[in-house]
């Protein structure tokens, strides 16, 4: 570098303040210089560079760090001459926090004493809070990470326990094949080798897979498989976050198979009470034809004793009336006794006319309200 021109550092001093956030610290911490990509990284705007320089470094941090020892001995590195770099957590203009991936670089004059502290930072909030999600998901969530190819590179303690592998068991697990959680079928058919095809082309996967634990055991996921790609597009990986559901599955089976029972046995049920009605119904046509061919005998019966006892007094009338011819005796008397047997004889038989039609009636009252 002591042999490149003036020109030359000037020129690659600009290169680096074009794409990096810059500001400059005397040795005591106060701002000497900013650019406007810092400015913008931490709130303040284009153009504003009054509003910190003359300020001390600690405007960026939390009060109670800027109090500490550490704080100090940060300060005390940097006079010493040190370099500086990691990841920092620093505070904007509205005092919410962001994240730099930054370096503390010391500089020097000719005779090698540090005149200024210039910090080079990249805002790396974005990829912070990723990485805290992804902590948090690896914290209650079951991971694994595969290849393009299938092959697993990586996978969390909850996965593992999730397929009944024990903690330590996380070696025998890296370098093998996703097909060992699915069935051999499964893992021969076309459907399976379309399915890693679509997750190289970036395709992204939701939904309940069934899947293999170690002892050959059948485990529910509720999973993603996600594609990760890189700066340029291309898919470096696949990530898998999945969750245990055999249990809600396997409920879900036994209340489907219970409704398909209950469905049966209400078929069933509606089939038997047809047939009874079937049954009913029969049974009360046999009954009213019982009913009519009992009330036909019963007809007959009475027609049959009315014309019996019709005919009866007629004869006995008729012998009456010759007798008392023969022995010469008042056939008026004969005569008007035969005339009133013959009105008695005229009036049972309208009663018993009566007594037919009436029986007839009930009895097709009765069937109707049977029906």
């Amino acid at each position: 570098m002591k042999n490149l021109s003036k020109e030359e550092l000037l020129s690659r001093l600009e290169a680096i303040n074009r794409s990096n956030a810059i500001i400059y610290f005397d040795l005591s911490g106060i701002i000497l210089g900013v650019n406007d990509i810092f400015l913008v990284a931490m709130g303040y705007g284009i153009g504003n560079h009054d509003e910190l320089i003359g300020k001390h470094h600690s405007t960026f941090v939390c009060e109670e760090y800027a109090k500490s020892p550490e704080y100090e001995k940060f300060w005390d590195i940097l006079r010493s001459g040190k370099f500086y770099q990691g990841e920092f957590e620093r505070r904007k203009k509205d005092r919410s926090i962001i994240n730099l991936q930054a370096t503390y670089n010391p500089i020097f004059d000719d005779s090698g004493k540090i005149t200024k502290i210039m910090k080079i930072a990249t805002d790396i909030t974005s990829i912070v809070d990723s990485k805290k999600q992804i902590d948090a998901i690896n914290r209650s969530t079951a991971l694994i990470n595969f290849n393009t190819d299938g092959f697993i590179l990586d996978v969390n303690s909850i996965f593992l326990e999730t397929m009944g592998y024990k903690i330590n068991e996380k070696n025998n697990l890296i370098g093998k094949h996703h097909s060992i959680f699915v069935s051999y079928e499964y893992s021969k058919s076309d459907e399976y080798a379309k399915f890693w095809e679509n997750l190289r082309k970036g395709k992204f996967f939701d939904g309940i897979f069934e899947r293999r634990k170690v002892d050959g055991s059948t485990v529910y996921l509720q999973a993603s498989y996600n594609p990760v790609v890189d700066s340029k597009g291309n898919i470096t990986e696949v990530v898998k976050i999945a969750t245990d559901v055999t249990e809600s599955v396997n409920n879900k089976k036994k209340i489907d198979e219970l409704t398909k029972n209950l469905t049966i046995e209400l078929e069933n049920s509606q089939k038997l009470k047809n047939s009874i009605e079937l049954e009913k119904n029969a049974a009360l046509n046999d009954l009213d034809v019982v009913l009519k061919k009992s009330q036909n005998e019963l007809i007959k019966i009475i027609v049959k004793c009315a014309l019996a006892v019709i005919v009866g007094v007629g004869v006995v009338t008729t012998i009456l009336y010759w007798l008392a011819m023969i022995t010469g005796k008042d056939t008026q008397i004969i005569g008007s006794t035969w005339s009133n047997m013959f009105s008695v004889l005229l009036t049972n038989a309208f009663s018993i006319v009566g007594t037919i039609m009436g029986i007839k009636y009930a009895t097709q009252d009765g069937s109707k309200q049977q029906q």
